[in-house]
């Protein structure tokens, strides 16, 4: 109590003394990070109002020509408040380490935050009240990233100004950064991101964006034939309410060519026949009749597979899928995993067959005695591609195969190869394409060399001054 009633005391004998006023340090030349970190801070509140008042930033309005003009007035800017720095302590304060810091922290912080948080996809609204899941459209992210590119922007003028060949991987550096910082930005307003749909046999040229907007493109694709390879079938068992089991640590048997038996819990698998390429009896039968126009038309339902008791056979017809005849011994495994573990008296054996269907067929289980079922899931895709002919307006025809992370580039187009009509798998007459430009992606690319380039000179000149000084 008397440390307080001295402080008290202290207080008003300063105030006294200074005629009234109380003076704070804040903004007294010069600056120091508290300014800087006070700048930082205003900028996050003004962008916070701005999230709650406008919503967020649809980059879609800085489109050509709109983005390269705001980038000639954004440099124009930049190079008035260079020309200000003798009249003007804040345009001096622009380029020092007291501004970059707090900014570089800042942007680095709200990085991280977007890292961490799962965005949403181009084209949807954010799933949280703030908009941290859509944050390149985040007020306070886009402020921020601003005053940074603009203190990179003004560092960069002051080291032209002052230029010397010794300082050139630092210059390179920064100018690499503000290239990369404002381009990317501005220029991703003309990126154009759409999927095509392409059947067999026919040609298209139309895309949808994120917005389901009809697009008429330069590059035209006709698939000719789509492929994919499959992982080999899988076993597992499943519950009456359709489980994986066991419970919270499913098991599988992987059904490589050569393996003809497998473990699971208490049940010995044996595999007595295998069709890689089948079709029910009964269905074959029928597409056997039909003429074959009508063809498209036949399925078979689930009463359908209840009824064919003929089981499967080889075929070389379209909708075929793997089948398998096997043998399931049950009983009390005493050691794990062998068949000799199987205590005599408490052994039931059931055979049957087995698929994972197709688009024609329905799947196909085994119910064993406890109520459990042996299934074969929807076997997994390895690779798939497509087999394509491109044709462009300048009268390109190009035949090539265009595979999952193995993009095209034709153009200034690259073409993925997204998806396909995975209801029919490896029969499937579809195939997704998703078909990306960004004209400004070239001058992104030079702003990186820059900064890898500068980076690497940078380096090159401290390990030279350290050997200099040895």
């Amino acid at each position: 109590m008397l440390a307080l009633h001295k402080l008290k005391i202290k207080f008003f004998q300063d105030f006294i003394n200074s005629g009234g006023e109380l003076s704070f340090t804040m903004w007294n030349k010069p600056y120091t990070l508290r300014e800087g970190t006070a700048i930082v801070v205003g900028l996050l509140v003004t962008g916070g109002l701005l999230q709650v008042t406008i919503g967020p930033l649809e980059w879609g309005i800085f489109a050509w020509p709109a983005n390269i003009i705001t980038l000639f007035l954004f440099v124009l800017a930049l190079i008035i408040v260079y020309a200000l720095r003798k009249r003007s302590y804040f345009c001096r304060f622009m380029s020092t380490m007291q501004a970059a810091i707090p900014a570089i922290a800042a942007a680095a912080i709200l990085t991280l935050l977007m890292g961490l948080t799962k965005q949403v996809a181009e084209g949807k609204s954010p799933v949280d009240p703030l908009g941290l899941t859509k944050m390149l459209n985040f007020w306070p992210f886009i402020l921020v990233y601003l005053w940074m590119t603009a203190i990179v922007g003004e560092v960069t003028f002051n080291q032209i100004a002052h230029f010397s060949w010794r300082r050139l991987p630092t210059l390179t550096s920064h100018v690499g950064l503000f290239i990369i910082l404002t381009c990317g930005t501005l220029g991703s307003a003309d990126m154009l991101r759409v999927k095509m749909f392409c059947e067999q046999g026919q040609v298209e040229w139309r895309g949808l964006d994120a917005f389901s907007a009809v697009h008429h493109l330069p590059v035209a694709i006709q698939l000719d034939k789509f492929t994919i390879d499959e992982y080999p079938p899988k076993l597992m068992l499943i519950d009456k309410m359709g489980l994986p089991l066991p419970k919270g640590k499913p098991e599988n048997i992987l059904l490589d060519k050569n393996v003809k038996s497998g473990q699971l819990l208490d049940y010995k698998i044996e595999v007595l026949k295998r069709i890689d390429n089948a079709m029910p009896v009964m269905l074959s039968k029928m597409v056997g009749k039909m003429p074959g126009g009508m063809m498209s038309n036949i399925r078979m339902d689930s009463l359908g597979q209840a009824r064919n008791k003929d089981g499967y056979i080889a075929s070389d017809a379209t909708g075929t899928a793997c089948a398998l005849y096997v043998k399931v011994t049950i009983g009390v495994n005493a050691n794990g995993s062998s068949d000799s573990g199987l205590i005599k008296g408490q052994q039931h054996t059931v055979t049957g067959w087995i698929t994972c269907g197709s688009y024609l067929f329905p799947y196909q289980s085994l119910k064993l005695i406890d109520g459990s079922r042996l299934v074969m899931p929807n076997r997994e895709p390895r690779r798939f591609a497509s087999l394509v002919d491109i044709y462009t307006k300048d009268g390109k025809n190009i035949h090539t195969e265009i595979e999952v992370n193995k993009p095209f580039t034709i153009n200034g187009w690259k073409i993925y190869q997204l998806s396909y009509n995975e209801q029919m798998g490896k029969w499937s007459n579809l195939s997704i394409f998703e078909l990306v430009t960004d004209p400004w992606m070239p001058v992104v690319y030079v702003g990186i060399f820059m900064l890898l380039f500068g980076a690497v000179g940078m380096f090159l000149t401290a390990s030279r001054k350290k050997e200099v000084k040895l």
